[in-house]
Formats: C-alpha cells, sequence, structure tokens
C-alpha cells in the first residue's frame, strides 16, 4: 500500500501540473490576443502611372481629377479599402525610344520611384506616338516602327519587372483607335498584337481599350469633332480606367 504521506505527495503533483497546464494555455491565448490587438494597420499603396499623353490625361476637362490616372487610383482605393498614393511620371508626346534614351529619361525615374516602393502597382501607356510618327510613311517604315516597339516596350518591361523585390504588378495599355475604317485599322490592330505578346512574355496584364472603345469611338474620344485630337473625352478617360481595373 501506498503511504499517507506519498499519496498526499503525489495529489500535489497532480494539482500543480492542472494548475500549470491551464496557466500556460491562459498566457498564451492572452499573448495572441494581444499580438493580434497590436497589429498595426496597413500602409498606403502605391501607383506609379508611365506613359505619354494618356497617362496625362489631355482631353480630359480636368486632367488632375478625370484622366485614367486619378480614375484608376480610386478604384484602387475601393478595391483594396486602403489609400493609394499616385506617383505621376507620364510624358505628353513620349515613344517608347525617348522614354528609354531622353536625359533623365522616365524609365530612370520609373527605377527610382519603384525601388522606394516595392511591388507598387503600374500603369504604362505607350505606342500610339510611335505609330504616329509614321501615319504618313510607306507600309516597310510602319513595320520598321513596329519592330523598334516590340523591342523597346519588352527592354522597359524587363527593366520595371527588375526594378524592385517584389516586383511591380504592371498593366499595358492596348491602344484604342479613334479612326475605324482606315489604314489605323490594320496598324493599330498590330500594335496590339505586339502589346499582348510583348507583356504575356514579361507577366504584365493588358487593359484592352482597343474593345473597350469598339463602337464607341465618337463618344470617347475627341476625334470625331476635332480630326486633329485623337484623345480620349471624360467618357473616354472612364473607360480606360474600366479597362485597367478590369486587366
Amino acid at each position: 500500500m501506498i503511504p499517507h504521506v506519498l499519496r498526499a505527495f503525489l495529489a500535489a503533483l497532480t494539482i500543480l501540473a492542472l494548475v500549470s497546464s491551464c496557466t500556460g494555455t491562459q498566457g498564451g491565448d492572452a499573448n495572441q490576443a494581444a499580438t493580434t490587438e497590436t497589429v498595426a494597420p496597413a500602409g498606403p499603396l502605391t501607383y506609379v502611372s508611365l506613359g505619354d499623353s494618356l497617362a496625362v490625361g489631355v482631353g480630359a476637362s480636368d486632367p488632375r481629377t478625370k484622366g485614367y490616372s486619378p480614375l484608376y487610383r480610386a478604384f484602387l482605393e475601393e478595391d483594396t479599402g486602403r489609400e493609394v498614393r499616385l506617383v505621376q511620371l507620364g510624358i505628353s508626346g513620349e515613344t517608347t525610344e525617348s522614354f528609354i534614351n531622353a536625359p533623365e529619361s522616365q524609365l530612370v525615374r520609373a527605377e527610382a520611384a519603384l525601388r522606394a516602393n516595392p511591388g507598387a502597382a503600374v500603369t504604362v501607356s505607350l505606342g500610339a506616338n510611335d505609330l504616329l510618327r509614321e501615319a504618313g510613311g510607306a507600309d516597310a517604315e510602319r513595320e520598321a516602327a513596329l519592330v523598334r516597339y516590340a523591342e523597346n516596350l519588352d527592354y522597359i518591361l524587363r527593366t520595371l519587372n527588375g526594378a524592385s523585390d517584389p516586383a511591380p504588378e504592371i498593366t499595358v495599355l492596348a491602344i484604342y483607335n479613334p479612326a475605324p475604317g482606315s489604314f489605323t485599322d490594320e496598324w493599330a490592330g498590330r500594335l496590339n498584337d505586339e502589346v499582348r505578346a510583348v507583356a504575356e512574355r514579361n507577366n504584365a496584364s493588358v487593359a484592352a481599350a482597343d474593345r473597350a472603345f469598339l463602337g464607341r469611338e465618337a463618344e470617347y474620344s475627341h476625334y470625331d469633332q476635332y480630326s486633329w485630337d485623337i484623345h480620349p473625352t471624360d467618357r473616354g478617360y472612364e473607360a480606360l480606367a474600366r479597362a485597367f481595373a478590369e486587366a
């Protein structure tokens, strides 16, 4: 038989074990709750808008609020529930060549912005000016322009992807055709084929402006009223922002 003293000693050990177990569990729960309560809210996201006059918002009644860049920023804020900071680097008249090679180029400034904001959202609008420069040229000149455009866009996307870790989330704009029924049908279509092929190789998304504008060109661009102005109207910029959001 176990002596009374030993039985009492064993009982005390059992009670101590139970108390320690309960205390450890409660302490763990308390620590977990404290950790949960002290997690800081997520900071703002960064959206970097790159490209030409479309990125700038030329043609909108107020580019600061009605261009696709501020409108897409609003889409991002609504989608994520977080503040989104817009870094606007677009330059009117930009081509893929000037984007890369101009003094203090937009590409250099974009790399700096992405290093400072890893994983940023990025939109790129380039190509319309590359094509417009050859609008009056022969087919061979347009062919050469398309080859240069694809090579330049590939270099741009590879450079942007390597600018930060994690890499940025890049969306490239497929250009719309403001003058359907003209020679631009073929060449805008071929440029957009290059946009989609190069974007796919570089893990970028494509905002399908060509499809968004189809059949609504007179409403979405100024060209029908002013043949010298191919820029979007306010409604057109809304369509571009939706295209970016859908991409």
